[in-house]
């Protein structure tokens, strides 16, 4: 979101005075089909038009304030699947030497008793069950061995080595949906949308009413555009048992199929584009070709490159903000929980304005940054990134007196918010340029914990790191 145009109410409260809507502190992206929550943690990331100047400032020493975020609920709340108990041999099992039973008996009491698994512990299982193949207990402990050994390496975030254990679990117990349940987990907390639908499919061909295969599909259409196909089966989901988080779930995305019924659709390889047809034809295959033209400018400039293809939604002014529920000072939002950017374009020619033009590249950032972090990324650097990406510079954007103002702490609410997120990101840019940014970045989704993205890269903490870039604004512009 970008700082609001000075009229705004919220472009001049002080700093630290709450916004009309508080921002939740919103969690990661655990995606938890097997136990727990299942949350989406990204929120509504808006952009709003360029302010002509900075606004007035006013006395205040307190932390700026968050800014406002979406009350649409999380996801929905899956019920735990205890893993069954593990047999252990019985004494009279054929051609089976006392110490291989003994082996197997001392990992299943552990297997059962929730102790650690170790890579030893998949070899010996490996081993025991290819030399009695016919022993069901054999089966069912390399089974539990390697779901266990996944479930450490996927809180880990391991995600590969989690999905390859789980694979070969599907393959021990071919008619089995643990393993595969499992692995729609995995791919879901990957972002691997395609692989979560393979998998979720896998386990709905084995228990077509299977909760948390149904559950798992539609999350992972939504977040392939699929609409519809995500509705169908979410329905499913419903039918098996009702569950307010999975109703109001099925609720948005059918409120955004309607919102976008009769909209004409442009899918290239990095967009699905949609828009009224009739009216912003023109204007629709102009901002088709700034998206890609952005696009390739993220690529280069932040390294990376999202796997999945981004909706981008063109309203009407008045389309837009019943779409979003956004601010009514936005000027676009990128939506951390269906991965859309939503823009309003009313009255908008063919040739796009430099304000839309930033408002693209603005919220493609958030996209951007979003995917490379898994949803991690604090709203400070989410918000600075997008504006530095935009080709916004803090020495450009002020004056003396307003630099002044805003290291003494004197601008203050939403659009306060924004210009300290954009000299933070400035901040640490100058640090380490936009590489040590970018490793930053990539921290935050490997780790799926700020703090210590920050200490791996900068040897310092999040907090650190803020507390470092405040002393240094001061003594650079404070009085």
């Amino acid at each position: 979101m970008r700082n609001p145009r000075p009229d705004s109410p919220a472009a001049t409260r002080g700093i630290g005075a709450a916004p009309d809507e508080e921002e939740p502190a919103r969690p990661r992206w655990p995606y938890v089909l097997l136990g727990a929550v299942l949350i989406a943690g990204a929120g509504l990331a808006v952009r709003a038009r360029k302010p002509a100047a900075a606004p007035p400032p006013e006395a205040s020493t307190e932390a700026p304030a968050v800014l406002p975020g979406d009350a649409e609920p999380p996801p929905p709340v899956v019920e735990a699947e205890a893993p069954p108990p593990i047999e252990e041999l019985k004494p009279e099992a054929a051609g089976i030497s006392e110490a291989d039973r003994n082996k197997a008996s001392a990992l299943a009491q552990r297997l059962n008793g929730r102790g650690a698994v170790y890579a030893a512990d998949v070899d010996l299982a490996e081993d025991l069950f290819a030399r009695f193949p016919g022993e069901d207990p054999l089966r069912d402990l390399l089974e539990g061995v390697l779901v266990a050994k996944a479930e450490q390496e996927r809180t880990s975030r391991l995600y590969a080595q989690a999905a390859a254990h789980l694979q070969r679990a599907a393959g021990v117990q071919p008619t089995g949906t643990r393993a595969r349940a499992a692995l729609v987990q995995v791919m879901l907390e990957a972002e691997d949308w395609a692989g979560a639908e393979s998998a979720a499919r896998a386990v709905l061909s084995l228990e077509p009413r299977h909760r948390d295969g149904l559950l798992g599909l539609g999350y992972a259409l939504m977040r392939q555009d699929r609409n519809a196909e995500a509705a169908d089966a979410l329905q499913a989901a419903l039918d098996v048992k009702d569950d307010d988080a999975v109703r109001a779930l099925l609720a948005r995305i059918r409120k955004g199929m309607d919102d976008e019924k009769g909209m004409t659709e442009q899918q290239l390889s990095h967009f699905h584009v949609r828009y009224d047809g009739d009216t912003h034809d023109a204007v629709g295959r102009e901002i088709l070709r700034a998206l890609e033209r952005h696009y390739a400018t993220l690529v280069a400039t932040l390294d990376h490159q999202p796997a999945a293809a981004i909706p981008v939604i063109l309203f009407t002014r008045e389309g837009y903000y019943n779409a979003s529920g956004a601010p009514a000072w936005s000027g676009g939002i990128y939506d951390g929980i269906d991965g859309r950017i939503r823009i309003p374009i009313g009255g908008l020619s063919a040739s796009l304005t430099p304000d839309m033009d930033g408002t693209l590249i603005h919220e493609l950032t958030h996209a951007f940054v979003a995917d490379r972090t898994r949803g991690v990324a604090p709203r400070d650097i989410q918000e600075g990134l997008a504006q530095y990406m935009e080709g916004k510079r803090l020495g450009s954007e002020l004056t003396s007196e307003q630099l002044k103002a805003l290291a003494d702490g004197r601008i203050g609410g939403v659009g306060g918010y924004y210009l300290a997120s954009l000299s933070f990101v400035e901040h640490l840019i100058a640090q380490r340029g936009m590489g040590g940014v970018n490793d930053l970045l990539k921290a935050m989704g490997e780790t799926g914990d700020v703090d210590e993205a920050f200490k791996k890269v900068q040897g310092r903490g999040y907090a650190a790191a803020r507390s470092d870039w405040m002393v240094r604004l001061r003594q650079q512009h404070g009085s």
